[in-house]
């Protein structure tokens, strides 16, 4: 069968990789499924066990399935890990001598568009978890926790990536987040209460921007509040997006 799907020159063992993921990709196959056993699996593919346990190695490399050892082990599907992604992606990004201003450029060209989608198209229950969400940065700010403000911030961007309705702009989002959060984090844990509480109002514009269905002031606004997010200094620094004080 396998050689009805793939190109000879592909090994044999990435031919049943590909052919397993297509079937995740369309829908044959879904989260905690469990592929059929191997003796079934070889049979099907016509190729030696060792064959189709490479080609589950591959699958599990790419968080697409993980294996389970033992009696009635196997390949269980899961869903891809964006911390994996975002590793993998940060070590191509330092081989270009990325810097950390570059990455959050491309943020933010982003999440000011998801915030321009929320804005045309929204529920009354997307604003009150963003409500909820911006309300936790304003505790934070009123107790003058830096810290604590930081992680409430980030909780914010993560809830526009989701909220926002357009998955392949979320994911992006969600993907390069992953590589700065530290630097978010960090450079909000620098800031004074009131910068933090100039942030909050920023912030609450945002939502009534959002709730009045103005996606081009909304959008714009986003744009001047994100520029602020990480400090001059930490612009220049080469991508690291693990790196801790």
């Amino acid at each position: 069968m396998l050689s009805e799907e793939a190109p000879r020159a592909q090994k044999t063992g990435e031919a049943v990789a590909e052919y397993i993921r297509r079937q995740i990709a369309q829908g044959e196959l879904h989260v905690d499924d469990h592929l059929r056993p191997e003796d079934e699996l070889t049979a099907e593919f016509g190729v030696a066990r060792t064959t189709l346990r490479e080609g589950l190695r591959i699958l599990e490399s790419q968080g697409l399935i993980r294996i389970r050892r033992g009696r009635g082990g196997g390949g269980i599907v899961t869903a891809p890990d964006l911390e994996r992604l975002a590793m993998a992606l940060a070590v191509a990004l330092q081989l270009e001598h990325t810097t950390v201003g570059d990455l959050d450029d491309a943020r933010q060209l982003l999440e000011p568009q998801l915030i321009a989608r929320l804005a045309r198209s929204h529920s009354d229950e997307d604003l009150r978890v963003l409500d909820a969400a911006i309300d936790a940065t304003a505790r934070a700010a009123e107790a003058g926790d830096a810290q604590a403000f930081g992680a409430a911030s980030t909780i914010l961007h993560e809830t526009i990536m989701e909220r926002a309705g357009n998955r392949t702009l979320a994911t992006l989002s969600r993907l390069l987040h992953e590589l700065v959060a530290v630097y978010y984090e960090r450079s909000a844990a620098r800031a004074d209460q009131t910068t933090m509480r100039r942030a909050v109002r920023s912030s609450r514009k945002m939502l009534r921007l959002v709730g009045d269905g103005d996606a081009e002031a909304a959008e714009q606004h986003w744009k001047r509040h994100m520029s602020y997010t990480i400090e001059a200094q930490d612009r220049a620094q080469p991508l690291d997006a693990y790196a801790t004080d």
